[in-house]
């Protein structure tokens, strides 16, 4: 499904280019959260940002034909549902990452409890068991 035909103009051809590449990062996006490789998504966002504008500003200022509008309509309604999917798997990546945190930390407080525990019993002086034994 490509807006450019052989006989397209240069922001026809300028727009099915950048609609493209912001599909392909779409796709792109969803492997970095799904490979939890934070630092790639986040340099990937800012790309995806341009292109939405770029590919916003070029819609307002070329003319399409009505099939070609229908069809730029129907691709940014499906990148707009990829992204709410890339959206929901990042908030699914980020809730089981605060669930490991809250682990760890639910952790740290039982070592640091047991710690505690086992300073408080060297500490103390033992009591002789059969001091009054006899």
């Amino acid at each position: 499904m490509s807006l450019a035909g052989p006989n397209s103009s240069p922001e026809e051809q300028r727009l099915e280019v950048l609609l493209s590449s912001y599909e392909k990062n779409l796709r792109t996006e969803v492997f970095f959260i799904r490979q939890k490789d934070m630092a790639s998504l986040l340099e990937l966002l800012p790309q995806q940002d341009d292109l939405i504008r770029a590919i916003g500003a070029l819609f307002q200022s070329i003319t399409l034909l009505p099939p070609q509008e229908t069809l730029l309509r129907k691709r940014l309604a499906a990148a707009d549902a990829l992204r709410e999917g890339n959206r929901f798997e990042l908030d699914r990546a980020m809730q089981a990452v605060r669930d490991e945190l809250e682990e760890m930390n639910a952790a740290r407080i039982r070592i640091r409890q047991v710690r505690q525990i086992s300073k408080s019993i060297y500490q103390e002086k033992p009591t002789s068991l059969l001091q009054d034994w006899a």
